[in-house]
């Protein structure tokens, strides 16, 4: 294991061959399987019997990937049950079939599967199955000059776009949608025959497939030993305990798919080893979300790489980019500076801010995309055709790709806490993690990029929530920003917060612990010393508030928790958020209307860093909305007191809301 079910072009078939003693009685198939990612890709057949299409119709997707969209949905490895007949007591063959490809994938691999009777016995014995070891792995053509022909080929061999558009030969290379060197290939354990047969579905021959595959098999010669989670189908940084005691350079293998949770409640019991208290998440804190587990499957790493590199999607306007340029020198773009120069020439004094300035080349790397992108036929956002979407998502990928390259390459893991220290004055910088304040991870999320959902090229509602979700969930556990935040860099906090609702919305499976450590490690970066008088970078209402945490309580984000919970976890997050708002006087704070309001912030809106207008009453409308901080608090109040959320906080809270808008009339939510 695992069966690695792939072919370049046509249907392949994989055949298990297995003694199973009481195979008569098994009337179901259980399989987790890597990459399935659209109805039908797959077939599995039981002793030559009829073959049965892996689609959500016909098989039984388990936990929440179902929520997600099941096969085709927001998780890229499922857990399913297939129900069968045909099998016998004794000697059992068990076929899967790839079906054929959809222009993008070349198969899907089967983790681990068995036969289970009518009560749930698995009925093949543990002993019959063995994990492939990548460490006996050798190259297929060990010769030096085979390796050579690899590594050119990797870096400049022509390739087409799939077998289904042949004709097509794509302006990208190997190296360019994957890092440069194959790293990642290496890194994640790709076996040689899923990069022959990927070699081959570009339009390589299979002898060609081979030399890349000995060319990335001899990268041990220069990279570490992956770790015993670095698997295609781990998530990258998927949060789990022991991550940092692990080398920094397995990190990126995360924790592995066991460390993904169908409950969201089993979070907890990583946050509050000794049960809820409000010490264990106080603001000043710095909670490490790299250790706790999740219930949340991230994206593997076949969804990290592009599927349509921007040389492809935007011809010379990429390639001429800043874009380009800023990341390796080419192009005619009008950049001073590429990325791979400066760390390969500056060393680690460079990617520690000891000389130059990495933050600020990162920085204008990252505009190049973020405000400075506009190509031809890019669309219209909120209205992008599926086409479009492809193209800009590829194009954000490349840039989140040749980030991690970078990172890998240069130590920045390692390095850039120092960075964060050197150059911002980072009061929270993180053990490991990305640097710089762009947001090379967030602008991924479909969200940002202005996706339609009702025409998602993720092909459902639901599904582009969870890609949204997991993006905004790896910027915080990459780079939260150490503290030294500056308005929506590197994280825009209220978007994920409405995301997190936007996922449960359409998928019915509230999230109210991951959500928790949202606010919560967003309320930790902007208690930083720098207080209100500069919102910018340090506290705020908008970003911190404990209504994110409440969420519409056991009417929203707490449906379906015990009660006690969401009052013990509201009340520990309300009294920490009480401590460090009450602790500012409320003359610093920078407020609307005054001389020291935040440029633009003209209104009191939901947007608003600013308090509102001194004389603000609640439930009057500025700006158009009565959508603000004062009128929420007005209208939940009463709602959370209802809840059993603890009287004496929330007595606390309405006297600083009455202190802070006089004209409210806030001292009438006043509770015994």
């Amino acid at each position: 294991m695992p069966l690695e079910v792939m072919s370049a072009s046509s249907s392949q078939v994989v055949s298990a061959k297995l003694q199973v003693p009481a195979g008569a009685s098994a009337k179901l198939l259980t399989m987790q399987v890597n990459n399935l990612s659209y109805d039908g890709k797959g077939s599995v057949q039981i002793n030559g019997g009829n073959w049965i299409a892996l689609t959500n119709a016909n098989v039984t997707v388990l936990g929440n990937a179902k929520r997600y969209g099941g096969i085709g949905g927001g998780y890229d490895t499922l857990s399913l049950t297939v129900p069968v007949g045909g099998a016998v007591n004794g000697a059992n063959t068990i076929n899967f079939r790839f079906n054929g490809t959809d222009g993008v994938s070349s198969g899907y691999r089967v983790l681990s599967f068995n036969l289970l009777d009518s009560t749930g016995n698995k009925l093949i014995a543990a002993s019959s199955f063995a994990q492939d070891d990548p460490a006996t792995w050798t190259a297929p053509l060990a010769g030096a000059s085979d390796i050579a022909a690899g590594q050119q080929l990797w870096q400049s061999a022509q390739l087409i776009e799939s077998p289904l558009n042949a004709g097509h030969q794509l302006r990208a290379h190997c190296m360019d949608c994957h890092s440069a060197t194959g790293s990642d290939l290496f890194k994640f354990n790709y076996s040689n025959n899923s990069i022959v047969v990927r070699a081959q579905f570009h339009g390589l021959s299979a002898t060609q497939g081979q030399q890349i595959a000995s060319y990335i098999r001899s990268l041990k010669n220069q990279y570490p030993t992956p770790g015993a989670n670095c698997r295609p189908w781990n998530p990258p940084y998927q949060p789990g305990p022991g991550l940092d005691a692990a080398p920094v350079s397995d990190w990126t293998c995360g924790a592995g798919l066991g460390a993904v949770s169908e409950n969201d409640l089993d979070t907890l019991a990583a946050v509050f080893p000794n049960g809820i208290d409000k010490a264990a998440v106080a603001t000043k804190g710095q909670i490490n979300l790299r250790e706790i587990p999740i219930g949340l499957q991230l994206p593997d790493w076949n969804h990290w790489v592009p599927h349509i590199h921007p040389k492809d999607a935007w011809g010379d306007y990429f390639t001429n980019s800043n874009m380009n340029k800023l990341y390796s020198g080419e192009g005619s773009g009008n950049g001073t500076y590429n990325m791979r120069a400066q760390l390969a020439q500056g060393g680690v004094n460079y990617a520690q801010g000891k000389t130059g300035n990495i933050f600020n080349d990162l920085y204008y790397w990252g505009v190049a995309f973020g405000e400075n992108f506009a190509p031809p036929n890019e669309g219209t956002s909120g209205s992008y055709t599926i086409a479009q979407q492809q193209n800009l998502y590829g194009t954000v990928q490349w840039q989140l790709m040749k980030s991690w390259e970078l990172a890998q390459d240069y130590s920045l893991e390692q390095n850039c806490p120092t960075a964060w220290v050197n150059l911002q004055h980072a009061p929270k910088p993180e053990k490991r993690g990305w640097c710089n304040h762009w947001r090379f991870v967030f602008n991924v999320s479909p969200h940002i990029l202005g996706f339609p959902v009702d025409n998602s090229m993720f092909g459902s509602t639901v599904a582009q929530y969870v890609r949204s979700n997991q993006w905004y969930y790896l910027q915080i556990l990459l780079n939260p920003g150490s503290g030294a935040h500056l308005v929506q860099m590197p994280v825009d906090w209220q978007y994920a917060y409405g995301l997190l609702d936007n996922l449960y919305q359409s998928s019915g499976r509230p999230e109210p612990i991951r959500n928790f450590l949202y606010v919560l490690k967003g309320a930790q970066e902007m208690d930083n010393g720098i207080g209100v008088a500069n919102v910018n970078q340090g506290w705020t209402t908008r970003d911190t508030s404990p209504l994110d945490v409440w969420s519409g309580g056991q009417s929203g984000v707490w449906k379906g928790t015990p009660v006690a919970t969401e009052q013990a976890l509201v009340n520990a997050f309300l009294a920490n958020w009480l401590d460090t708002t009450t602790s500012f006087n409320l003359s610093d704070w920078q407020r609307e209307g005054q001389a020291n309001a935040v440029s633009a912030e003209t209104s009191c809106t939901w947007s608003i860093r600013s308090l509102c207008a001194l004389d603000y009453v609640p439930g009057t409308l500025s700006g158009g909305t009565t959508a603000n901080f004062p009128t929420w608090m007005w209208n939940r109040v009463p709602l959370m007191r209802g809840e059993g959320i603890d009287g004496a906080q929330l007595n606390r809270l309405v006297s600083w809301l009455n202190a802070a808008y006089p004209s409210g009339n806030y001292a009438s939510l006043s509770g015994n």
